[in-house]
């Protein structure tokens, strides 16, 4: 994929429209330090799978091994900071369904609130599908079409959290026909796989690493729509997610 890093290029679109309101605008207002660090690893991020494909392009090699060296330690970090943001998400949910339950607004049992704060894990899933094509990026590393399409696949999990908040923020949709909007982000995945896929096998290229990564994503979509429904879910959030004694 030589022209893969000016594909890449609309991620900047996609984040300044999705981050302007929650993001941006408030810059200057008290938040917490790990948000500032987690967008400064995702910018470091997403410069990084910019320049990539465009050093394989114009063949610098040399600094192309680089920065990919470069990423052991900052994709440790990302997810580091990114598991503290979807632990500080889900104790937010956790204290203000507390509090409405102080005032009397709503009725709910300790457990009733830990299985609706474990209802929506959507930031869970993206972090697990971010290291899972990581890993196998990194691994294939010396088979550069495995990697990049495995690459290709780590880059797409930038699509739900900008595309849910522009949908969300801007269009005001947070449910269609009764299912979460979530799922758009999800199809958008499935069709840029799904179509690569078929470019691939029209030109006779190897198609079982795109399957792979199309085959992962479904399961997980399907999964997201599954598993909280479960009682054990909310127990298995509430085990990772709590600080340990």
């Amino acid at each position: 994929y030589h022209n893969l890093g000016y594909w890449f290029l609309l991620f900047i679109i996609l984040v300044a429209a999705g981050f302007y309101t929650t993001y941006f605008t408030r810059l200057f207002e008290p938040t917490p330090v790990v948000i500032h660090i987690h967008f400064v690893l995702m910018a470091l991020w997403l410069m990084m799978l910019i320049a990539q494909p465009f050093l394989i392009k114009y063949k610098k090699l040399k600094w192309h091994r680089l920065l990919g060296k470069a990423s052991y330690v900052l994709v440790p970090l990302l997810l580091l900071t990114a598991f503290l943001l979807i632990r500080n998400e889900y104790y937010r949910y956790i204290n203000s369904l507390s509090a409405e339950v102080a005032k009397g607004l709503k009725q709910f049992s300790a457990d009733e609130i830990l299985k609706k704060a474990a209802s929506t894990p959507i930031g869970l899933f993206y972090f697990i599908w971010f290291a899972v094509f990581y890993f196998l990026a990194i691994r294939n590393r010396r088979k550069s079409p495995k990697h990049a399409r495995y690459m290709l696949a780590t880059a797409l999990t930038l699509t739900g959290p900008t595309v849910d908040r522009i949908l969300g923020i801007h269009f005001h949709i947070e449910t269609i026909a009764g299912i979460s909007s979530f799922i758009i982000s999800f199809l958008l995945i499935d069709a840029v796989l799904g179509l690569l896929l078929y470019v691939d096998y029209k030109n006779k290229r190897e198609t079982k690493t795109l399957f792979t990564c199309l085959i992962i994503y479904t399961v997980g979509q399907l999964l997201y729509f599954i598993i909280p429904t479960f009682d054990w879910w909310s127990v298995f959030m509430k085990y990772i997610l709590m600080p340990k004694p």
